[in-house]
């Protein structure tokens, strides 16, 4: 390709601060061809030489390298070309970097190389072919499995995308994408993806659209959905987020499946917890589950990143072992519905965090930092 004839472009000092680049060494179409144009090329002799290549070249720079290419393993000649590629990669760059594996919808890398050494955490897909799909389910399926890996969904619901590719079905908005990552994170990732679908096409009127892209890109760009998911990330680094696990038994009462379900996680030590409403439902929690006497809640706006401080609940006021169990109610601002969702954030007073998203204390820059 004439792409490979120019040598990898000079970078200004301190661009990567904070910046790890996904290199995606192949598309899904070159190795198993499927709704693709192709060819498939690549065969596993051919994939090594072609990985350690490509590590080689780019040995110096802060990626994470993604495999797969929107595509699933169906027989053992797939399996081994990714093996292959894996393998000529580690060879090219010494093993410097994290590579992961980007399946087709519905599936997940846990499925093929959850145990492989190379796989250094797992991706799935919960794609855009449902709304309210539950895409926890997905992150905890790999979160659950031994040897433990970090998992994140690679290609959740974009903003701006036709539900099921159907304009007629209606797109997915802000709330969409809020609903998606805070249910993932709050069920044991350790990141999530944010997609625009007129932005990953660079859609604009004088070109054909893929799957009814309708928003020019550079206005697409003030879509509300991406600036949130920064706001997602203050709030979580304004917490010792990386140690946060699933509780759902912090949430009394029923929470079934659908757009209202509420997802809960809490730092393993009891320093805080953080449960997310996506409709703004009344909550019911078990308070005593955080550490100390006393617990201070929040209420963080995902869509604004404002807080509301409320009153401080003494833990030994509740009404013994019954009234713990019972839970203490914490309503939402607002009326309830598609649109009004919101964090509540508990902190074990001890702690003494201060206002969720209010500073990012719990994150290190990452890549170059000159």
């Amino acid at each position: 390709s004439g792409f490979f004839l120019y040598p990898p472009l000079p970078v200004k000092p301190g661009f990567y601060r904070e910046k790890i680049l996904n290199g995606v060494a192949t598309w899904g179409d070159k190795w198993n061809k499927k709704w693709g144009k192709g060819p498939e090329i690549f065969t596993p002799e051919n994939a090594r030489v072609y990985g350690r290549w490509l590590g080689q070249r780019y040995k110096d720079r802060p990626i994470i390298w993604i495999l797969g290419g929107d595509r699933p393993i169906e027989n053992d000649r797939h399996r081994e070309i990714t093996r292959a590629m894996a393998a000529g990669l580690a060879e090219g760059d010494g093993g410097a970097h994290l590579m992961t594996f980007h399946p087709m919808g519905g599936n997940s890398s846990a499925q093929w190389f959850h145990e492989e050494p190379w796989l250094s955490f797992n991706m799935f897909q919960s794609s855009h072919g449902q709304a309210n799909l539950p895409n926890y389910k997905m992150t905890l399926n790999a979160y659950e499995r031994k040897p433990t890996k970090p998992v994140l969904d690679g290609e959740p619901r974009y903003e701006d995308h036709p539900i099921n590719w159907k304009a007629d079905k209606g797109w997915f908005d802000q709330w969409d994408v809020r609903q998606a990552a805070y249910w993932s994170m709050l069920s044991g990732a350790c990141g999530h993806t944010y997609g625009d679908h007129n932005i990953w096409q660079m859609w604009q009127p004088d070109r054909k659209p893929i799957s009814a892209a309708r928003t020019p890109w550079r206005d697409a760009l003030r879509h509300p959905g991406s600036g949130q998911m920064g706001l997602m990330r203050r709030l979580f680094e304004s917490r010792p987020w990386q140690t946060l696990v699933p509780d759902q038994s912090l949430i009394v009462g029923d929470n079934p499946e659908g757009p209202d379900h509420c997802r809960a996680a809490r730092a393993a030590d009891g320093a805080f917890a953080l449960i997310y409403s996506p409709t703004g439902k009344t909550l019911r929690i078990r308070v005593e589950k955080l550490q100390g006497e006393n617990v201070v809640p929040w209420w963080f706006d995902p869509r604004t990143g404002k807080f509301e401080a409320l009153a401080t609940i003494t833990v030994q006021k509740l009404e013994g072992g019954a009234g713990q169990a019972a839970g203490v109610e914490f309503d939402p601002p607002g009326e309830p519905g598609r649109g009004n969702d919101w964090v509540l954030v508990l902190d074990s007073a001890v702690k003494a965090f201060g206002p969720p998203g209010a500073a990012n204390l719990y994150s290190k820059p990452t890549g170059d930092s000159k």
